[in-house]
């Protein structure tokens, strides 16, 4: 297994979650619950699901770059560990269940500790490439 498959892994995750946002945005549209004007800068009142999922979305689009970029320079200096793809599956993993908790939106303790796991596999990831990168 490569490196490449977990990241394939969490562009499918993202895409799953635009496709979730697309649907809670056409959905509120079409029974006029939000007037398609308010999407060109976000103004006025959004469904209490719309706002969430919108943040979800944006959510994976901040530390997940950190996990994209990590991935590629492993790819690209063809320098990573069967350890490497272990991280990078643990770092998928948690954001998948980070996404499981985060759809119905409850319980932010959950939420929390799945966050934090994912960090922990990259921030570990991050410092053996930079390890690697400034030891070899």
């Amino acid at each position: 297994m490569t490196i490449v498959h977990p990241l394939i892994g969490m562009v499918a995750l993202t895409l799953l979650v635009t496709i979730r946002l697309l649907y809670f945005a056409i959905n509120s549209t079409l029974t006029g619950k939000v007037h398609i004007k308010q999407f060109r800068i976000y103004e006025g009142e959004f469904p209490a699901n719309f706002q969430s999922a919108r943040q979800h979305y944006k959510n994976m689009f901040e530390m997940p770059i950190l996990f994209y970029i990590l991935c590629i320079l492993l790819i690209i200096n063809n320098n990573y560990s069967q350890f490497d793809v272990i991280l990078a599956w643990g770092f998928v993993f948690f954001r998948v269940l980070h996404s499981l908790a985060r759809i119905p939106n409850r319980d932010v303790n959950l939420r929390f500790g799945l966050f934090a796991g994912s960090f922990i596999m990259l921030v570990i990831g991050w410092i053996k490439f930079s390890f690697n990168y400034f030891c070899s």
